[in-house]
């Protein structure tokens, strides 16, 4: 049996101690790399002049030869106007891509030092930023499409049920738990459920045999049918491409310019063939971790952005972590202004959830 990656030597290609031992100058030119690719380079993000700009040395900004105005490193993107330091950005970036399970708002704030608002918007512009500059070239080749449902969990009864002793004894016997369960759920969790459920439905393309899903696109909706699956499918998904899915009638007309087979999940995980839905369903299991470990809750409102941040970390789970962090600042530099996270605690915030509409 091969190694996991995250075991192998390769994906310690870079540690916490080595960009603790960064000076201000390594963290300024490493973003600085990323963004402008070399001094040469040089774009002013006000006007998009490409004359060499003059370089303010004691401010760590340029200002351009012919609008004469000053830009930073993150002038244009998510992180315009940040008083945090780029020693404190960096760290947040390592450790946001490092954590394979997702990072918690008050986790970071104890490990960067800052608030726990400062902590929510950073991570929340770090989705918004992966979001903005999402691949949504239609996938192709070999693809296995899943919904799962999030958000909405119903809080257990106030009373315990005592079961009967027969019915105890006979659970015993058969070697089951015999510990009492709580009452049903409220009128009110039930119908709180009902409105805060959502389902996220994944497409997933495979790679080589062994490799696993190589690209993920993922969407919010409020229901897994035919009606959304199908628009999902025919703006994401090449004709001709092969499918698998699970038994849903959701998926019946996928044979309908595609090659479609599917999995009885009811009786089978796998079928005698091969056939199967294991990568769309490996999505979900990483994602319901973090939910379950990390977060604890999953707002509709945001479904989306906690769904794009898990494709992106499906995405790059082969990157070493030097390669993450790139990736990461890369995004970051090369997203444009946030339009949701800016101010929020102002009260600026988002109007309405990302859902998709069939």
């Amino acid at each position: 049996m091969s190694q996991h990656f995250l075991l192998s030597k390769k994906a310690r290609d870079f540690s916490l101690i080595k960009l603790l031992n960064w000076s201000d100058d390594d963290y300024f030119n490493f973003l600085k790399n990323i963004k402008f690719k070399g001094e040469g380079s040089t774009v002013c993000s006000e006007c998009g002049a490409i004359k060499p700009p003059r370089f303010l040395k004691t401010r760590k900004q340029w200002r351009c030869r012919d609008c004469d105005r000053s830009f930073s490193l993150f002038s244009g993107t998510v992180l315009a106007n940040s008083k945090l330091t780029l020693r404190k950005i960096v760290l947040a970036m390592y450790l946001y891509s490092s954590e394979t399970k997702g990072i918690s708002m008050s986790q970071l704030s104890r490990d960067i030092d800052v608030s726990y608002k400062t902590a929510f918007t950073l991570l929340h512009k770090f989705k918004e930023a992966i979001t903005q500059t999402e691949d949504l070239t239609p996938l192709k080749g070999h693809v296995q499409i899943d919904g799962g449902h999030f958000g909405g969990k119903p809080r257990s009864g106030q009373f315990r049920r005592v079961g009967k002793p027969e019915d105890i004894v006979a659970k015993i016997k058969l070697g089951k738990s015999q510990g009492a369960k709580r009452s049903r759920i409220s009128r009110a969790n039930l119908e709180r459920k009902k409105r805060n459920r959502r389902i996220i439905i994944n497409l997933r393309q495979l790679g080589p045999k062994g490799t696993g899903a190589v690209r993920t696109i993922c969407r919010v909706a409020m229901a897994e049918d035919e009606k959304h699956v199908m628009s999902l499918i025919r703006r994401f998904v090449e004709p001709g491409t092969y499918i698998e899915t699970d038994e849903s009638s959701a998926y019946l007309q996928c044979s309908l310019g595609y090659k479609h087979e599917t999995v009885q999940h009811s009786t089978e995980y796998s079928t005698i063939d091969g056939v199967n839905n294991n990568q769309a369903e490996s999505f979900f299991s990483r994602i319901r971790r973090w939910e379950y470990g990390v977060s604890h809750r999953m707002e509709a409102k945001y479904m989306q952005d906690y769904a794009n941040e898990f494709a992106w970390r499906e995405n790059t789970r082969r990157y070493t972590q030097l390669e993450k962090l790139r990736c990461l600042a890369e995004k970051v530099l090369t997203s444009g202004l946030s339009r949701w996270w800016c101010g929020y605690w102002q009260g600026i915030k988002r109007d309405d959830e990302m859902l998709w509409e069939a």
